[in-house]
């Protein structure tokens, strides 16, 4: 029995729910209930291609918007840009910021590759797909960034040089078609143990090379391996330049997903290729000088192996089901490949699924062998698994979530590494982190201390005291009460937070599919908060109507009992999430049906909560100045892209800016200083990226803040020019930006390397904090227009003086006078209500000093 110390445990699907209660366990019932939810609709899902979460779809159609694609090459494009147009210059040195990083540090994110050092044990390497290559020099005990500004952060395979370990291969791009996986730059290479690193020539700009699945250096020979969804290539002079080996017709896609040395006599080496296609092994028996098809399995996808170090003749080898997606098969060879059997495989684990893979073995599943003894091995899926027979039998080691007889480790299993100089250390890289057993696997602990590479989709900040929250991608909802580690208070994928300005206490969290939750203990309990809303009948059921997985919710700026939220329509609360109620019909143009385009931003304005922007997934664009009694379409003069962002200047509700998503040169981010009436383009220089977020500093409507695939840009001058804000913070998607006015603070919450701070009072003071003052007076056209009965009129005083501004009929009588008084020079909204007045024609009329001007507008009752 492997592993002694752990019980057999082993429950089918409809056990599970028994179980579960009768587990020793201090889960909290709210717990207990999102692992049923979570399980129940996994099991019962049908089986789909092309991502393991709707996170993944999520995060690819927001870019990928209208075209349905996205450029293979926009990063190296985008870096270009960057060097040559957004760089700090022209601004003053004084100007400059610096980010603060807040983690976590405890949490992790995916990561796909882990090396130790066979010089020393306590030097660790770990690849992650989203932050890069990390570093511990204390066995994993703590970490930290290796090049921070790598030209790509997707970083998926590592090879060390076991005779040189200061030398080391990083393969980028992440080829097993999780629709978040980012296009990689090639492979890149070190020789100072991370200090610095360089893109290989021989794979920069080269298709073969934009997704390294597999990296393999074999010293005796000399031989740098790299298995890329183009095929399997070879390098004999450390990657200088490299040869094709095994690769598809016409350049076609043949997916080497694995690669596996047999040190035997001569080296036998192993590589297996297929996705979702059919797969096959292929072998050679001489160090990789020729190759023959060695063993497949009819209707088997993405291929898993592990070779023996001690007995190289040892093969075993996993195949997932191409109908099913989960492990089908398993297979072993004694004799070096030259004759195969089928095994047991993994499963059914204590949550229900019929194999360690769940339903989605071509994005998570590893197998390794215990140095010393050919017939132990351990199998990652969904959860971890080990034999001490050989694959005769297996046992359950970790659970995805805390349960009693089993260890946890976090679900998605891609890499697992023993220590070669001491076989009890064994490190397993997941969708959380690291893990790593210090006994051979009897016993695991998380070792994210510094690993700060979570996934951020929203974030909220107190304002005053340094307490954050943020919604994350797979790793729950997290708080920080100012250290770096931060705690999940809430599971599952965490989407909008917001935190009650007047009572911190009250925190507002989401769940996926706009399922809102309320905590009033600063996230210690909470309860669902949506009365009113058509919802499921499950505790963590969301909202019936249209919505994305990770829905907008916002809080009003001026009264935090307020909050609205978006769907294809709006939904608004004004008691504290107690009852919700819509205030729109559908915004989208798409209908009401369960197909279609959804509300992707808002926005309340600091200073109005009468006036709500809305912007949608296909590039709509709303607007209310009555509390959502009448919306107004303003996407004219908008792109038809995604809307990501929107930012409206306090005390001017007037004056907005949009951002937008996807990869189309110079549209994504617009100005509209007229409630959308009309909208200028601002995207200035910006580099050709989706822009996530946009934030307008309060105080001056020339700066502003964008938030990027590759960091955060700043302007200073309205758009005309923008520079990439501290070219020292990592090239990462940032999400959402958050501002707190009581210490000049700007949040970067990423999706990738956790949550930065910068201060930038230096920044904001290069301009006066007063805005520029206009050249001349201005008279704008009321809007709406026609009316019924609100409207607003915008006009701009070029120096401080006495206004009047006066509404007349049509015989031009004087019919009110809404302005007389002094004003300050700047722009100056005005509200009319007409609901005393029938339906007609009429004029207002604007006077300042010597000046006067007039417009008509039109009451339509």
């Amino acid at each position: 029995m492997f592993l002694k110390k752990l019980p057999a445990l082993l429950f089918t699907a409809v056990a599970f729910s028994t179980a579960l209660f009768l587990c020793k366990s201090d889960l909290t019932s709210e717990t207990h209930s999102f692992l049923r939810h979570k399980i129940e609709k996994e099991l019962n899902e049908k089986p789909r291609n092309g991502f393991p979460d709707e996170a993944i779809k999520f995060y690819f159609e927001q870019r990928a918007y209208p075209s349905g694609k996205i450029p293979s090459n926009w990063r190296e494009k985008a870096l270009r840009e960057i060097r040559e147009n957004n760089l700090w210059e022209g601004l003053p040195k004084t100007a400059k910021v610096e980010w603060t990083e807040l983690g976590p540090n405890n949490i992790g994110g995916r990561v796909r590759s882990i090396v130790v050092s066979p010089a020393n044990s306590s030097v660790v390497f770990a690849a992650s797909v989203s932050g890069g290559v990390w570093k511990s020099t204390n066995g994993g005990e703590s970490w930290f960034p290796l090049k921070d500004s790598m030209e790509n952060l997707a970083v998926s395979s590592l090879a060390i040089d076991p005779k040189n370990p200061e030398i080391l291969w990083a393969g980028t791009g992440e080829g097993f078609y999780n629709l978040d996986a980012l296009r990689g730059a090639g492979i890149f290479k070190t020789t100072d143990g991370g200090e610095s690193w360089f893109l290989l020539p021989s794979t920069q700009n080269n298709a073969n090379f934009y997704y390294v699945n597999k990296l393999v250096y074999d010293s005796t020979t000399s031989t740098l391996w790299a298995g890329t969804r183009k095929g399997l290539f070879k390098s004999t002079d450390g990657g200088a330049t490299f040869r094709s080996v095994i690769t598809g017709q016409n350049k076609g896609n043949i997916h080497c997903t694995d690669l596996e040395i047999a040190y035997s006599t001569p080296t036998k080496i192993f590589a297996a290729f297929g996705l979702f296609n059919q797969s096959v092994i292929y072998r050679s028996t001489n160090a990789g000088n020729t190759w023959e098809q060695n063993y497949k399995i009819d209707g088997t996808g993405r291929i898993e192996l592990a070779v023996s170090p001690s007995n190289p003749n040892v093969v075993y080898a996993s195949f997932m089901d191409l109908q099913s997606n989960g492990v089908g098969k398993m297979a072993k060879s004694t004799d070096g490949g030259e004759n195969w059997a089928t095994t047991i495989v993994p499963g059914p684990a204590y949550s229900g699924y019929d194999n360690y893979g769940g339903k989605q073995a071509w994005y998570n599943n590893i197998l390794a062998v215990k140095p010393s003894n050919p017939d132990f091995v351990l199998a990652g899926g969904i959860d971890l698994w080990g034999s001490e027979d050989g694959g005769q039998s297996w046992t359950q080691i970790s659970n995805w979530y805390n349960v009693s007889g089993y260890q946890y480790i976090h679900a998605d299993l891609h890499a697992i590494a023993f220590d070669p100089n001491n076989e009890n250390n064994v490190f397993v890289g997941c969708d959380g982190g690291i893990f790593k057993s210090t006994d051979g696997g009897f016993t695991w602990r998380g070792k994210n201390e510094g690993l700060a590479i979570t996934q951020f989709y929203y974030g909220a900040v107190e304002p005053q005291r340094n307490v954050y929250y943020g919604g994350t991608q797979d790793n729950g909802t997290l708080k920080s009460s100012g250290s770096l580690n931060w705690s999940a208070i809430m599971g599952g994928d965490g989407g909008a937070t917001e935190v009650d300005f007047q009572n911190v206490n009250t925190v507002y969290m989401e769940y996926v599919r706009l399922t809102i939750f309320k905590s009033t203990d600063g996230g210690a309990t909470f309860h669902k908060a949506m009365t009113g809303m058509p919802v499921g009948t499950g505790f963590w059921d969301g909202i019936k109507d249209r919505t994305l997985f990770i829905s907008p919710f916002v809080m009003d700026p001026n009264n935090p009992k307020i909050l609205v939220a978006g769907t294809y329509r709006i939904w608004k609360t004004t008691n504290g999430a107690a009852s919700w109620t819509a205030i729109s019909e559908d915004l989208t143009g798409d209908g009401t049906g369960s197909n279609g385009a959804k509300i992707s931003a808002l926005a309340i304005a600091p200073g109005n909560s009468n006036v709500i922007y809305a912007g949608c997934s296909n590039g709509k664009a709303q607007v209310t100045t009555d509390n959502g009694n009448v919306w107004n379409d303003i996407s004219s003069g908008l792109p038809n892209l995604y809307c990501t962002g929107i930012s409206v200047l306090k005390n001017h509700p007037e004056v907005a800016l949009f951002s937008f998503s996807g990869f189309y040169a110079g549209k994504k981010v617009y100005k509209t200083t007229d409630y959308g009436a009309s909208w200028t383009n601002i995207s200035g220089n910006l580099p050709n990226i989706p822009v996530n977020d946009v934030l307008l500093y309060p105080e001056n409507e020339n700066i502003a803040f964008a938030g990027t695939d590759l960091g955060v840009f700043v302007t200073l001058d309205g758009g005309t020019s923008w520079t990439k804000l501290d070219e020292k913070m990592p090239n990462v998607a940032v999400f959402d930006l958050v501002y707190r006015e009581h210490d000049n603070s700007l949040f970067a919450f990423t999706h990738g390397r956790g949550v930065f701070r910068a201060d930038i009072t230096n920044l904001t003071a290069v301009n006066s904090p007063v805005k520029n003052l206009p050249e001349k007076l201005a008279l704008s056209q009321n809007y709406p227009n026609p009316f019924n009965p609100n409207t607003h009129i915008n006009f701009t005083l070029p120096t401080n003086g006495f206004v009047t501004l006066e509404i007349f009929n049509a015989l031009g009588q004087k019919i009110e006078t809404l302005v007389q008084q002094n004003l300050e020079a700047g722009n100056h909204t005005v509200e009319f209500n007409g609901r005393e007045l029938t339906s007609g024609t009429y004029i207002y009329r604007l006077t300042f000093g010597n000046h006067s001007l007039a417009k008509k507008m039109i009451l339509l009752k």
